[in-house]
């Protein structure tokens, strides 16, 4: 039955609002609005257009029943990249992975899973996205069923497929707001499961860090200080996005405003894909982030340097994702407006970036290979021989495509290791070895 306290979402900002062509949707996998598609101009020496249909009945508000009422507990889930991929299905359909994104201003179904499930989209929309502009479909009614978990309500049709062959991994369809909005969700990154509790009858007795939230969006958004080499500790808004893979990405304003990327000692050039298209950054190391008690030093961030797509709310700070996240259990609370956080044992882990040098895409059709796509200079994959062109057809014996690219970003962190790789080059094929060490 439906979740007694989760029948409204708490109103802050626009918190609650409805997919509809005139909405906004924000995901943090794809920094994503939905946003209204423009009229073309009337000619003034035509004659008038017919009046408009009636518009339909607005859709009905999205529902959550839980089963058992009081709450699902222990649901499994693969964390891969930093993403938290759920075993699910839209309708009907077979089972499915759904990515959980606290970033996501409402569900998601990849649009060729919307296609192949027969989802009707009622017209088609804009996705400003994190990496430029892409047509969004709306379906009025769709239900995403979890273990002890069912949610029906609209949803957005977004193309991910490029997003899935960057990663190598399914993504058939995303949960955030409409879900979190309405419960206590509680995730254990140490051992992969998530509850999903009734509001009403959950009761905190535990020693976390205990964060109010604000929202943006319906979005959930801490104060934290965050500290810049050779400046005192600034104070600011991030949202707290599970659907990020990384540890910090900081907004174009905020960079520029602060001379970060001249702060900061050194940085590389990263590069990634999201929805819209492809998004470069700079990646640095800061001093230190603070979140309440909680003191994360020397963190690695990507400093956005152009304000094409979006990753935050306007006049806030960036975005706050899996890497600093995994190393805690995560409590979403979002009726009583707080996030709790509890360290688990990776909390005392190093935050590292990319030590290899590979910039790396999908390869030609039937290539069954990453091709490099560029290569940072005075970096350890450059310096062994590798070439802008190189396909990759394996990495320490292991197939390339079956790792995918966001599969080698972790092997890759780690100082002092030494990796060989299997290349295509023209009609020769390589054996290059390379050992990583720190850039940044």
């Amino acid at each position: 039955m439906l979740a007694p306290s989760c029948r409204h979402p708490p109103s802050h900002g626009s918190h609650g609002m409805r997919l509809t062509p005139a909405a906004a949707l924000i995901t943090g996998l794809s920094s994503l609005f939905i946003l209204a598609s423009p009229a073309a101009p009337q000619d003034p020496h035509e004659p008038p257009p017919p009046p408009a249909p009636v518009a339909p009945a607005a859709p009905v508000a999205p529902r959550l029943e839980l089963s058992p009422e009081a709450g699902a507990q222990d649901i499994p889930f693969d964390l891969y990249s930093n993403h938290i991929y759920l075993r699910g299905r839209v309708n009907d359909s077979d089972s499915l992975w759904i990515v959980l994104d606290s970033g996501a201003g409402g569900n998601v179904v990849n649009a060729s899973v919307a296609d192949r499930l027969g989802l009707v989209s009622e017209g088609s929309t804009q996705a400003r996205g994190a990496g430029g502009v892409v047509a969004s479909g709306r379906v009025s009614e769709v239900t995403f069923r979890l273990p002890g978990v069912t949610l029906s309500g609209p949803s957005a049709t977004i193309p991910m497929d490029d997003m899935v062959r960057q990663s190598s991994r399914a993504m058939d369809g995303i949960v955030g707001q409409t879900l979190l909005s309405r419960c206590v969700a509680r995730i254990d990154y140490a051992a992969h499961t998530l509850d999903i509790l009734d509001a009403e009858s959950f009761h905190y007795s535990g020693h976390g860090t205990i964060l109010p939230l604000t929202f943006e969006h319906g979005l959930p958004y801490v104060t934290a200080r965050l500290t810049v080499p050779g400046h005192a500790p600034i104070k600011g808004r991030f949202v707290i996005d599970t659907g990020s893979g990384q540890s910090l990405i900081l907004t174009a304003p905020f960079v520029h405003k602060h001379h970060v990327d001249q702060a900061v000692p050194k940085t590389i050039q990263v590069r990634g894909r999201g929805v819209g298209g492809q998004v470069q950054s700079l990646m640095g190391r800061l001093t230190a982030l603070e979140l309440g008690d909680i003191r994360i030093e020397r963190p690695v961030a990507a400093l956005r340097m152009s304000d094409v797509g979006t990753i935050s709310a306007q006049g806030t700070v960036g975005n706050i994702g899996g890497e600093i996240l995994r190393r805690f259990t995560v409590i979403f609370d979002y009726p009583h407006q707080r996030m709790i956080l509890e360290p688990n044992p990776h909390l005392g882990e190093p935050l590292e970036a990319d030590m290899s040098g590979l910039g790396l895409r999908p390869g030609p059709a039937d290539s069954h290979a990453l091709e490099v796509e560029w290569l940072q200079p005075d970096a350890p994959a450059m310096e062994a021989g590798v070439r802008e062109g190189d396909l990759i057809e394996s990495v320490d014996g292991r197939p390339a495509t079956e790792l995918g690219i966001s599969g080698l970003q972790p092997i890759f962190r780690h100082d002092g290791e030494t990796h060989r790789l299997t290349i295509r080059r023209g009609e020769e094929r390589l054996e290059i070895t390379f050992t990583t060490h720190r850039l940044i």
